[in-house]
């Protein structure tokens, strides 16, 4: 293997400096003194024999454009890194399993994890995954502040407040989805009165799911004078949109990659986040191969409909 013009260190260093912009930011993060992080930057340049930053005094850096390419290969690197440290021996069968609650929402756990767990668990025996695929409501999202959960990978609409234990990893379109037959010749997107006459599916009747659904339809002048069907199953949501027999409020990475040719947003509302949680002080490595794997199920994919990865 040849030398690499760089060490960690200095991509770590690197990576820090181009998201901040800042060298006391940077310094402050990783620990260390700005002269330091000065330093290491100096030196990657110097192995690279290219400008990275263009550097003023009283100037915040500005990566040049072989910096900007630089940083963004550096997704690919720390992505292979994050596989060969996956090789590293975590535990023994004899040790017993290592056990851990997740809360994944119902569309991505079968749409883009489920898919891949087979594989991941018979690669680490040791491990015993315990999944809550409920789908997501107000009640539901605060169980995680109270530690029920050692994971999360959840949707939360935009206008949320933020959950400062959350990390956003990308975002997807929201919005009232329908079969393209039931507004075939009308203009998109429709209007919200045109909307409120179709038919719709809810979530159970009397439900607390049913009522944030309500209040945000109502939110946007959607009120359903019609309901065909109150389901907490997103895929029956989904296969009745796919039949054309009904309307949803939804987000489009509930929808299987075969769905989407004909199942079409009729009127945008709220995008979502995706946001991953791990519970403070996981520290056995286990944990890191957990986080890695159910980041690069979505983030991975190229299925997965992100109108931006954060």
């Amino acid at each position: 293997m040849p030398a690499l013009p760089f060490t960690l260190r200095q991509l770590e260093v690197f990576a820090h400096l181009a998201a901040s912009g800042s060298f006391r930011a940077t310094a402050d993060e990783l620990g260390i003194s700005q002269a330091s992080v000065s330093n290491q930057i100096k030196t990657l340049e110097e192995q690279l024999g290219r400008r990275l930053l263009n550097r003023k005094p009283g100037q915040r850096p500005i990566l040049t454009a072989v910096g900007q390419a630089f940083y963004d290969d550096m997704g690919d690197f720390e992505r292979a890194a994050h596989k060969l440290a996956g090789y590293r021996r975590v535990a023994s069968l004899e040790a017993g399993p290592v056990r851990y609650r997740l809360l994944v929402g119902q569309g991505n756990f079968d749409n883009y994890v489920r898919p891949q767990l087979d594989r991941f668990l018979a690669e680490h025996p040791m491990l015993d995954l315990s999944f809550n695929t409920q789908p997501p409501s107000h009640e539901l999202m605060g169980t995680i502040s109270t530690g029920q959960y050692d994971f999360a990978l959840i949707n939360r609409p935009v206008d949320l407040p933020p959950e400062p234990q959350h990390e956003k990893l990308a975002r997807v379109q929201g919005g009232i989805y329908a079969h393209r037959r039931l507004v075939e010749g009308e203009v998109l997107p429709l209007d919200p009165a045109q909307v409120s006459a179709m038919p719709f599916v809810l979530p159970p009747a009397g439900s607390k799911q049913e009522r944030e659904k309500l209040i945000t339809l109502a939110n946007h002048d959607v009120r359903p004078v019609k309901v065909v069907c109150h389901t907490q199953y997103y895929d029956v949501m989904a296969a009745m949109l796919e039949r054309g027999v009904a309307v949803a409020s939804l987000t489009d990475a509930i929808f299987p990659p075969s769905m989407r040719e004909n199942v079409i947003l009729i009127l945008p509302m709220v995008d979502w986040d995706l946001e991953f949680y791990r519970k403070p002080g996981l520290t056995h490595p286990s944990a890191d191969m957990i986080d890695d794997f159910l980041k690069s199920c979505m983030l991975d994919n190229p299925d997965y409909p992100a109108l931006r990865i954060y």
